[in-house]
């Protein structure tokens, strides 16, 4: 209980902040379609949170009604001049009767018995509402507000929304002990007391003229259901976003790998990519290098066709970079550079030291060096086409001749 005396002022707050809305209009409105669509059945299965016991004493008798959604009825009646004991058990009797555990009980005054004043006030007084009517109560009751009991019912607002209108209910403590001796002595306790506006149609006024500290103590099981809804509310709230959170991390991790697998894919795919190239370019390079080269075969047929035929070679050597040693005997040492200046194959042939008789065979020894020319591997050009329509023209003339 201590914590909902905590809460009482801010749920009062609250509740008056939200009257100021257009809210409790609309969802009267809307609540009240919805439950047009409900089976019968349903309707009153909902209507029996807002049943209640009303109870006031008329011609002796203390009379009991039921009050549900569709209005107040008489339920039974105890009369006051039996023995308190014996008025108890009908009470009790009757009670059982509504199997309904936290059935709400009011005692009803007559309007005769209350004050009831209608004030206009401002809507800054909404939250504070009973104190500023216990500063009012001297002004526009004559009575002390330490004199009285009251409540009040707000009953509407301005266009504006500045002003309230209020309705005060006011009864003197001596009457209200009187009106309550009945209920007091059967010891029933009492979750309020309202006063009548129309006893016979059963309409009560809506306050509570009974102190707080004399009502009845009942567990309020609807707002611990919704606290604990509440409270589950969020836990599934907070659960959904977690969740909602971890798939998503999920989906980037899946995402992340499929990003660095394909990013290892395209790496390998470069890396082949890379190796092929390399590979053509080094086919290519030996390609080249084998086409640039001049043949051995060449090389000794033009030798063969420059030298004398009373040269001959003890030695030939082709190095890498090209270069083509010649070493023998001849009698005509002096005429082979001018040989071999003519040929196609080498360039810059060159005697390398001094040429020596060599008196056995009669003829001089040489040492001769030379460069081999590169290689045209170009394809030959194609004959000009004035040439190809020449040579076509001439054709015939070629055969009949």
């Amino acid at each position: 209980m201590a914590i909902l005396d905590v809460l009482e002022p801010q749920l009062v707050r609250l509740r008056a902040r939200y009257a100021k809305t257009p809210l409790p209009r609309f969802f009267a409105w809307w609540g009240g379609e919805l439950l047009s669509f409900l089976p019968a059945s349903w309707r009153a299965a909902l209507a029996e949170g807002r049943e209640a016991l009303l109870l006031h004493v008329a011609d002796g008798q203390l009379v009991l009604r039921r009050e549900t959604a569709a209005g107040a009825a008489d339920f039974a009646q105890i009369d006051l001049s039996q023995d308190v004991d014996v008025q108890r058990g009908d009470f009790q009797r009757q009670r059982a009767r509504i199997d309904e555990p936290q059935l709400r009980q009011f005692f009803c005054v007559p309007a005769a018995r209350v004050l009831r004043r209608n004030l206009n006030l401002p809507a800054a007084a909404e939250e504070n509402l009973r104190q500023v009517l216990t500063f009012e109560m001297d002004r526009q009751t004559p009575f002390k507000a330490d004199q009285v009991y009251f409540d009040c019912v707000v009953r509407g607002r301005d266009a504006s929304g500045r002003q309230l209108n209020v309705e005060l209910v006011v009864i003197p403590r001596t009457a209200f002990d009187e009106e309550l001796a009945p209920v007091s002595q059967l010891g029933i306790p009492l979750d309020g007391v309202d006063c009548w506006l129309d006893v016979a149609q059963g309409q009560r006024c809506g306050v509570n003229l009974l102190p707080a500290e004399r009502r009845a103590r009942r567990s309020n099981q609807r707002l611990w259901i919704n606290l604990g809804l509440a409270a589950l509310a969020v836990m599934l709230g907070l659960g959904v976003a977690a969740r909602t959170v971890d798939n998503r991390q999920v989906a980037l991790d899946n995402m992340t790998k499929d990003v660095e697998a394909v990013q290892q894919e395209a790496k390998q795919v470069a890396a082949l990519r890379k190796t092929l190239e390399d590979t053509i370019d080094s086919a290519n390079f030996l390609t080249q290098k084998k086409r640039a080269a001049v043949p051995t075969v060449l090389l000794l047929k033009d030798l063969t066709e420059r030298l004398p035929d009373s040269t001959y070679l003890e030695r030939l050597n082709v190095t890498e970079d090209g270069r083509v040693e010649l070493q023998g005997l001849s009698d005509k040492s002096e005429a082979l550079i001018a040989d071999l200046q003519k040929s196609e194959v080498l360039a810059d042939p060159a005697f390398q030291g001094v040429v020596q008789p060599d008196p056995r065979v009669k003829k001089d020894r040489f040492n001769l060096v030379a460069q081999l020319k590169p290689r045209n591997t170009a394809p030959p050009k194609a004959a000009p086409a004035a040439e190809k329509k020449e040579g076509a023209a001439n054709a015939p003339d070629a055969g009949k001749e």
